[in-house]
């Protein structure tokens, strides 16, 4: 359930969610949905915002690990350190949990790190460069990495300002929505500049 798309460049990091929670594990035909209007999203502080995809009670508790802290003190590292020392004692439903976490890093770039239990919450971080957009998704009951080439990279080319990232966001999103139950098409942004 869920969809959590993120872009992070030299100057910015945006992630955009689904809203649509529902039961797992989904179990045949139409899954049970429990709301529509769930963010996936959480702004940790003016600089981190991490997202999630998967099994929503286990992400909430694993993002809420950060409560335990004073959000001023947190960087994009401290926040990743946080959330794989929570998600080692959390228990997961068999779709797992997903988790992007973007924003400035403790020296001041950009990074875009994501981490899931598929790989025992092993952060695979990434340093935004000039010129260039750091593109990630997650997904749990559809693969991602078609939907991304198709309708993110093609339209990263003509980006001109924020909002043009958010449509192609939304419309991936929407995309992912038109073939999979568990996707719906509210839309939840957080943006770290």
């Amino acid at each position: 359930m869920s969809a959590i798309l993120a872009v992070c460049a030299e100057n910015f990091c945006a992630m955009v969610s689904d809203g649509r929670m529902v039961e797992e594990p989904v179990r045949g035909g139409k899954p049970h949905i429990i709301t529509e209007d769930l963010p996936k999203l959480r702004k940790i502080n003016r600089n981190v915002v991490v997202g999630f995809a998967g099994d929503t009670l286990a992400a909430v508790q694993i993002v809420n690990a950060v409560d335990e802290y004073d959000p001023r003190y947190l960087t994009l590292e401290k926040t990743l350190r946080i959330l794989r020392q929570k998600a080692q004692v959390v228990a997961v439903q068999p779709v797992g949990v997903r988790l992007l976490v973007g924003g400035r890093g403790r020296k001041g770039g950009f990074l875009l790190a994501s981490l899931g239990s598929e790989n025992s919450y092993e952060p695979q971080l990434q340093p935004a460069r000039a010129g260039a957009y750091l593109i990630e998704g997650a997904c749990s009951h559809t693969e991602i990495g078609p939907y991304l080439e198709r309708c993110v990279k093609p339209a990263a080319a003509g980006w001109k300002n924020l909002d043009d990232v958010a449509r192609t966001l939304d419309a991936c999103i929407a995309a992912i929505a038109e073939n999979d139950e568990t996707v719906n098409t509210s839309y939840y942004r957080q943006l770290v500049t």
